[in-house]
This record gives C-alpha cells, structure tokens and sequence, in this order.
C-alpha cells in the first residue's frame, strides 16, 4: 500500500501543476487601455482619462476625477461595465500645469502599479489638456497613440523620448535629468510635436525646440534619420556618429570638451556645392547651434545631457550630491563638430558635365 502511495503522489502533483488557468478572464469582459492622461480636475485634484482602443479602429474614453490616480481609476472600474486592466497602457500623458508643478509622485504611482510596464512612455501636453486627450482622426485599426514614439513606427530624432523607468531613475539621480516629449492635438494628424521639456529633477523648467532636440537625441547618441538643414536647398542625412567626451576639473571647476564626429550624405544640394563647402557649412552651423543649446540648457540649471554622468568616476559621494548646486552651474563645456560627406554624387555629375563641353 505505501509503494502504491509513493508512485501515486508524482502522477497527483503534476495534476495540480497542471491546472490549467483557474484566474483566467474573457478578454470580451475587459477593457484594455494604451493611453492614460493626468490632469488637474475641474473639483478634484486630478482628472483620468483613459483611451481604450476597439477592434473597429474607434477610441472609447474613460473619466473619472478623484483626489488620487488611483481612487480615480477605482471610480471609472465601479461605473464600468468591464473590468479595466492597465496591463497594456503604452503612453501617460501629463499636463503641462502638472508638469512645471513636478511630477514626482505621478511617476512613482506608475513604478509602484503591478499593472503598469515600466516600459511605457511618457509626454507632457503642451496647450488645451482635455482637446488633446480627446482628439481623433479617421477610424483605422492599425493606428496607436504610442506609435508617434515607436522608433518602428513614427518617431524621428526630431522627437525626444522617455520610458517610466528612465523617468524614475532620473529623478532619483544626482547626476542627470530627463527631457520629455511635448505634443499637441495636430490637424490632419493624431499629434502634432512641440518640442521637448527641460525637467529640473522633477519639474518642467524649460523648453526646446524640434532643432534643439535634434541636437540633444545626437549627443545622446539618437540619431537615426536625422535630417539636418544646412542651407535653403541643402540637406544632408546623417549615415553615423561618433561622440567622445574629454573632461578635466580645472582650478575653477569641470571643464568639458566632447567632439562629434559625424558621417553624413547630401540627400539635397544645388549645383556647383562643392564636398568641402558643405561640409564647412556643417561644421559651422552645428558647433554653433550645439553650443547655444548647451548653454540654454545650462541657464535652467538642468543636467539633461547627462554631463553628471560622465564627470561622476571622478566626484566623490559628496560632490556627487552637490552636483547639480555647487558643480554643474560652473561647468565650461565646448563641443567640436567634425564632418565627413560620404557621397559626392553631384561633384561626379558636374565634372562629368564640364568634360562634355571640352569634347
């Protein structure tokens, strides 16, 4: 009888591994969110929106106000008729109102919700809240709204890009700050881009430009498909890049000097341009504008390129700390721009031209 037990007890415990999915729901029963918005409420302190996609291409929305994120997600799951499961939410939104009063514990709430990936994005909504969380265009199943910063989709170095788990990290950090999408509604469009947020830990400071963010994602080593405008009929696409920091502390504080190499192709150019004419014109207008942007950056105080990080080996726990207050105001940074013109396709044709009229 006890042999019988013991060959029996195997054949019983795989029966309970294999129980099959007794928690299991009917994906009919629930609604599934990709976009969640957070404003500040009409009464209450915040307002939630949430936008839950159909198989038909239409956008239901889902609001509720509340003194907490989470109370107001209770009250939109108590008027539901399905269960909500943030399980596949891809996109917060914030308020720009939010955003300059610091968004701390909206990022914290995110990282503490089992429900909610820490891949997720994030953007701040430059101009009228609720109009932009409420925008749609013509129905189409296969458009997202988290697909305006999918790099396999519609993302561009002209747009700035922050997941929830970059966001936390850096306002926990002493070294970095982040820099966070703005968009609006757009016309023909689901969104249109304004540019990028400047964040002081976690307060929006400031603003870039699409030009200025470009330069940003290029520092930060983001920049395929960049397209840079050189002249009126001059643009050139950016093929690599190749950035190396120098840095020494000085007696007056940390001096910076980063080089960015860079291989481009003329995508567009008029006749009799020559290689290295275009690749002057680059030079200057890079350096000048990398710099400029550096010190914008700078006035706000704000550490958004990270130079912390790269001056960190060599600060002590306390300077580290006192980075952004002490070190990072009397930082001197210089940034050299080196360019390389990979293809001469005009040079070819206008040589082969002159050749032509001396036959």
């Amino acid at each position: 009888m006890n042999i019988l037990k013991l060959k029996l007890f195997p054949v019983v415990l795989c029966m309970l591994l294999l129980g099959g999915c007794w928690d299991s729901k009917d994906i009919n029963k629930e609604y599934l969110p990709v976009v969640m918005g957070i404003g500040k409420g009409r009464t209450e302190k915040y307002r939630i929106i949430l936008q839950v996609p159909s198989p038909k291409g239409r956008t239901q929305f889902l609001d509720k106000e509340a003194g907490s994120i989470s109370k107001a997600i209770d009250l939109i799951r108590t008027d539901s008729e399905k269960s909500i499961n943030l399980v596949h939410l891809r996109l917060l939104l914030f308020d720009q109102e939010l955003a300059r009063e610091g968004i701390h514990d909206l990022i914290d709430f995110a990282v503490r919700a089992n429900d909610i990936s820490i891949k997720g994005m994030i953007a701040v909504v430059d101009g009228n809240f609720i109009q932009t969380l409420y925008h749609v265009i013509s129905p189409t199943p296969e458009l997202s709204s988290y697909d305006f910063f999918s790099e396999e989709a519609g993302w561009t170095p002209n747009q700035s890009i922050v997941r929830i788990w970059e966001a936390y990290r850096s306002q926990n950090s002493y070294s970095e700050d982040m820099a966070i999408p703005m968009l609006k509604s757009g016309k023909r469009t689901l969104y249109t881009f304004q540019g990028t947020a400047i964040m002081l830990e976690d307060r929006m400071v400031g603003k870039l430009n699409q030009e200025e963010t470009l330069l940003y994602n290029l520092f930060k080593g983001k920049y395929s498909g960049g397209t840079i405008q050189v002249a009126e009929n001059t643009s050139v696409l950016i093929q690599k890049a190749k950035i190396k920091h120098h840095c020494r502390w000085t007696d007056e504080g940390p001096f910076l000097l980063t080089d960015v190499s860079i291989d481009v192709v003329v995508s567009e150019s008029p006749r009799g341009k020559s290689k290295q004419q275009i690749e002057k014109e680059i030079k200057e207008l890079l350096e000048r504008n990398f710099n400029k942007t550096a010190d914008k950056i700078q006035s706000y105080h704000s550490d958004v390129l990270g130079t912390g990080l790269i001056f960190r080996p060599r600060l002590s726990d306390a300077n580290i700390k006192e980075w952004r207050s002490k070190w990072y105001p009397k930082l001197e940074q210089k940034i050299n721009v080196h360019v390389n013109v990979q293809n001469e396709i005009y040079l070819k044709e206008e040589a082969g031209v002159k050749k032509s009229r001396i036959r």
